[in-house]
Order: C-alpha cells, then sequence, then structure tokens
C-alpha cells in the first residue's frame, strides 16, 4: 500500500505521539509498504525523503502545544505520491489537509485520536468550562469525518463517542521499540556511569504542567524522608526551570537529577539506572514513556487518570492509585524499592507485558485497518 501520514506534531518535538509516528511509518516501510509523511517544520527539523514539511509557526507561550502549519505546497506534492489511504494523527490544520486531500483525491480517510486537546487549553489561557466542552465537541465533530477512528485507549475512544462521534473505533496502542527499550546489565555500573545513587524513581518524559510534576516531586519528597531515595526526570519542556527551584526549596538538591532529553542507546541506559518508575500525569491518553519504562523492566506506580490504568496489571505490573491519595503513592514506591525481590517480579512482568507492543504487532492491526478500509463502500 501508498500510505500518507499527517500529522501536526512530529520530531524533534519530544513527544509520545511523535515517537508514536515515526516507529509506525519505519515498520510499515519494513513491512513493503510506501509511507510518507506530512509534518510542521519545527524548530531543529531535519530532511527526509519520507517526509513533507509544512511551514509550520508555534503558538508563543504554548511551548509547541499548539502549532500552526501552512500546507503550502503539500497537494500537489500527495497528488504526485497517489496514496490509497490517508491517515491523520490530530485534528489540526495537517488534518484538516489531510481530509480535504482524501475528499480531493478519493481515498479512505483513517484517523487516530493521540491526544485530549482540551486538556492543553492552559496554554492559551482558555481552560475553563464552555471551551473545554467546545474542543471536545470539535474533536469528535473532526474525527466524525474518518471512515475509521482508533486510539491508543478505550477513554478517548469513550470521550469522542461521549461528545458525538459515532464512527466506527478500534483501539489500538502506540507502538514500543521493545528492541531498543530493554533490560541492560551492570545496573551498578550504569548508576555510577550517570550518577545514580543506590536506589532511584524515575519520571520520564515532557516536563510541562499538565504532567502534574508538582504532585510527584511532593510524593518523593515523602518518600526522601523515609528512605535513601532519588528521583530522576528525564526530559525537558517547560516546567524544568520551576521545578528546579522547588527541588531547591525542598532541599533536594543533592537527591534530584536532571537529566534533559535524551534519545537512543544513552536513553535507555538512563532508565536502566532507576528502581521505578512514578506517572501522575492528568493528560496522558497511555503514555509510552511508562510503557518504555515496562520494557525495560521498572515496576510502575501510575494516578488513576486518562488512560494509564488500561496499561497497567494491578499487583503484577505494578499499581494504579487514586489522584489525592499521596500517602498510598508513597506506601507503593516505598514497598518496591525495600524489596528487591518485588521490584525484580513486577519489573518482568511488566517487561513481558510490554512486548504485545511491538512495532510488529502494531502495525499488524493498523494493515488490517488500512484494509478494511480499502474494502469499505464509505468514501
Amino acid at each position: 500500500m501508498r500510505i500518507a501520514i499527517c500529522t501536526d506534531q512530529y520530531k524533534p518535538m519530544l513527544s509520545g505521539a511523535v515517537d508514536s509516528i515515526q516507529a509506525l511509518a519505519l515498520q510499515l516501510m519494513k513491512n513493503g509498504h510506501e509511507v510518507r509523511i506530512y509534518a510542521p517544520a519545527l524548530r531543529g527539523a531535519k530532511t527526509d525523503e519520507h517526509v513533507f514539511l509544512f511551514p509550520a509557526y508555534s503558538i508563543p507561550g504554548t511551548a509547541d502545544a499548539f502549532i500552526i502549519v501552512l500546507p503550502t505546497g503539500a497537494m500537489a506534492d500527495i497528488k504526485k505520491f497517489k496514496p490509497d489511504i490517508i491517515h491523520t494523527n490530530f485534528p489540526g490544520v495537517a488534518g484538516f489537509f489531510a481530509w480535504y486531500a482524501s475528499r480531493r483525491l478519493k481515498v479512505p480517510f483513517i484517523g487516530t485520536d493521540h491526544t485530549l486537546p482540551a486538556d492543553y487549553l492552559h496554554y492559551l489561557n482558555l481552560d475553563y468550562r464552555p471551551f473545554r466542552w467546545f474542543v471536545r465537541r470539535f474533536s469528535s465533530w473532526f474525527y466524525n469525518k474518518c471512515l475509521i477512528i482508533t486510539a491508543p485507549s478505550k477513554h478517548v475512544l469513550d470521550e469522542l463517542a461521549d461528545y458525538g462521534c459515532s464512527r466506527p473505533m478500534q483501539q489500538i496502542s502506540n507502538p514500543i521499540l521493545t528492541d531498543l527499550f530493554r533490560p541492560l546489565e551492570g545496573k551498578d555500573v550504569l548508576k555510577q556511569k550517570y550518577g545514580i545513587g543506590r536506589k532511584a524513581v524515575l519520571v520520564f518524559g515532557r516536563l510541562a504542567v499538565e504532567k502534574n510534576l508538582d504532585f510527584a516531586l511532593d510524593i518523593f519528597a515523602d518518600v526522601a524522608e523515609k528512605s535513601d531515595a532519588e528521583l530522576v526526570f528525564i526530559g525537558d519542556g517547560p516546567s524544568r526551570t520551576v521545578l528546579e527551584q522547588k527541588v531547591n526549596q525542598k532541599a533536594l538538591t543533592s537527591r534530584v537529577h536532571f537529566l534533559g532529553t535524551l534519545r537512543g542507546e544513552v536513553l535507555v541506559e538512563a532508565i536502566n539506572t532507576c528502581d521505578a518508575f512514578l506517572i501522575t500525569s492528568l493528560s496522558d491518553t497511555q503514555s509510552m514513556a511508562m510503557l518504555q519504562a515496562m520494557a525495560v523492566g521498572l515496576p510502575v506506580v501510575a494516578i488513576r487518570a486518562g488512560g494509564l490504568p488500561e496499561y497497567v496489571e494491578e499487583g503484577v505490573t505494578g499499581y494504579v492509585v487514586d489522584p489525592k491519595n499521596r500517602t498510598a503513592f508513597v506506601e507503593h514506591l516505598l514497598k518496591i524499592l525495600n524489596d528487591p525481590e518485588l521490584e525484580r517480579t513486577l519489573g518482568e512482568k511488566g517487561r513481558v507485558s510490554s512486548l504485545k507492543f511491538s512495532p510488529e504487532n502494531i502495525t499488524k492491526q493498523f494493515e488490517e485497518v488500512y484494509k478494511k478500509a480499502l474494502s469499505s463502500k464509505g468514501f
């Protein structure tokens, strides 16, 4: 098949959705399909023979959370590419281009909903009930244009349905590079290499308000009072400076490490220096960072929000905790950190669970969706 993938977010942006789109595209090409990605030209974007870059403009103050793209020249390019399927990933300008192109070219239009845009309205100072309602209705209206809709969690599909979306839906996880994200030997050596102490809790991903990281820091402060554990932040974002200031205020500077944005094998090594993964995000529809940590073999302690509970097996791969139960977060983390056998068992089960999200497995599911769309008479 010839597959056009359209997205309003792309590398070098730090985003689980971006990682997902890249992994799917690469595996589709490995499977013999032709893929062309239509994406914004963000700061630092590099040219690629498989990618058409739109001129793009990030709205000031949104830290690339809201991007306006101008699909100049894209229609001529996609006509030349002659796709069999057009697959959009966001209800933004690139998404509308994808819809328009599918109508012009008379090819099936598939949509994946990676995020809940209403959770990001604080970047525009519009985080009020009427605006949240409107954005949710708008997303549902947009995805009703698609022949088939996928999302990485039932939580997202349920919200689309609640706000009026009636198209066929299918839950398909984001793909995880399980060959890359894996347990490594020599944990003590890696800890020494990265300056990490005997026990460490990992917070991994974009450092932003919607990730609820103040709460994660408060949880760790309680853990630090009862253990010699350290906290490792991997990632970057607009909240980093504020977090660093709060670390200083709590007198935790020697116990907290900010490793910044890491990629590839260096990222895998850094994750392997940790012993438990903590996620307190209120906005994640799945969290690829969590699945990547599980693939490395880290037990998970996750907040009961968004799509996170769908991917943590209680007492088997980790624990899910109610959003306001700070004490339970602390107790679960201490239990893992103080019990090497429990840490090992939960981590091993997490690794096994993550394998079903390999690019090979997830891409097969998307190929079936594409075949179903091509056989449909609904476009």
